[in-house]
């Protein structure tokens, strides 16, 4: 078993909760006036995604996916799925980190070279990774708060200028399944059930786990509620639909008393900050999750080559097109996701299953 650093609730729920968060203060699909709605309905499927890997996460509490998988499965399954988890922290910190550069370079450094923010991004995210869990955590700990401080102020200094007549007709453009489709759809992205079954063996006060991920689930959906419904108000729906950062449009319209402009500079900050935060728990997942596979001592002597592999996939694919990471993001990511929070675990909740059945009625026999 690998040593694994302990952090608090408060810190896991915090941190979780600024991954998906970054990401929807970066990109967020706008597909139609009750998007809102879907955000709502997606609290009913997301319980419903997350249930497999929060009851094998109770089952085996101190163990992460990548160690108790061999134990479910056997050794050369439990290897091979274990290795697939490795595969995809590395392609979430890929992923991500191509949005990052997206959406930053055209904004503030359209003259700066992918490579250079790539490496400045990857070098920080480095120097998370190798000192360690405790330090995401606590930097989670201290900046999520005034992350979401900084959202609730954007959204209540535009209320003056918000148009909620956008909303109705309520249910004008969506019927009852294309909404619980959606709503499906935006379930399938919480992907951080996945980080939370990574994280449990690291809680050190372990009380209700479903009531923690729960809360997490809360807090991204409230969150999210107050970027999206805000920027659909300021902005109405066409600007949302046509453009890939409206956040960021909504929040240069706003203006203190006629004099105090340009307040973006807080939302970019909550960008590096929030990527910092997400990628360098990506590339921590993936060192201990490859450690624990394939039976590496020392974690940290996998950071700078996981690093050096994340910066020739970004420069040698075509992973920095806007219109590839913008298309992966948007069509194919839940579906990733439902393999990985959904498919897998179901498996292995049937084979856990299966071996109970066979093992009770042995003993019944014997």
């Amino acid at each position: 078993m690998t040593h694994l650093e302990k952090i608090s609730p408060i810190q896991v729920i915090l941190l979780l909760s600024i991954c998906r968060i970054s990401i929807v203060l970066l990109w967020f699909k706008f597909s139609n006036q009750d998007v809102w709605i879907t955000e709502l309905v997606s609290l009913f499927y997301i319980p419903i995604l997350c249930a497999p890997l929060l009851f094998l996460s109770k089952q085996f509490a101190n163990l992460t996916i990548t160690e108790y998988l061999p134990l479910i499965t056997g050794k050369l399954v439990g290897k091979i799925l274990g290795t697939f988890y490795v595969v995809f922290f590395l392609f979430i910190a890929t992923i991500d980190l191509s949005l990052f550069d997206n959406i930053l370079k055209p904004i503030n450094f359209p003259e700066t070279p992918d490579y250079a923010i790539i490496f400045l991004a990857l070098i920080s995210c480095a120097y998370g990774v190798y000192k360690g869990l405790e330090c995401i955590a606590r930097s989670a700990q201290i900046f999520t708060p005034q992350i979401l401080a900084i959202v609730v102020l954007y959204a209540l200094l535009q209320i003056p200028d918000m148009d909620f007549s956008v909303f109705l007709p309520i249910f004008a453009d969506s019927t009852f399944l294309e909404i619980n489709a959606l709503a499906f759809t935006n379930a399938a992205r919480i992907n951080e059930i996945i980080f939370f079954a990574m994280l449990v063996p690291s809680i050190n006060k372990k009380g209700n786990m479903n009531m923690l991920f729960y809360w997490v689930a809360i807090i991204i959906s409230a969150f999210s509620l107050i970027i999206i419904v805000p920027t659909l108000a300021g902005l109405g729906l066409d600007v949302p639909k046509r453009t890939f950062d409206p956040y960021y449009l909504f929040i240069k319209q706003i203006s203190v008393y006629d004099f105090i402009t340009r307040i973006e500079f807080f939302i970019v900050a909550a960008w590096n900050i929030g990527m910092f935060l997400k990628i360098s728990l990506m590339i921590y997942l993936t060192t201990i999750s490859f450690a624990q596979v394939w039976g590496v001592k020392k974690r940290i002597v996998l950071i700078i080559p996981m690093i050096i592999l994340i910066f020739i996939i970004e420069l040698k694919t075509d992973i920095l097109k806007s219109v590839i990471v913008f298309k992966i993001i948007e069509y194919y990511m839940p579906f990733i996701n439902l393999i990985f929070m959904f498919g897998i675990p179901v498996f292995a909740l049937a084979v856990y299953f299966l071996k109970k059945t066979l093992k009770a009625k042995s003993d019944c026999n014997s």
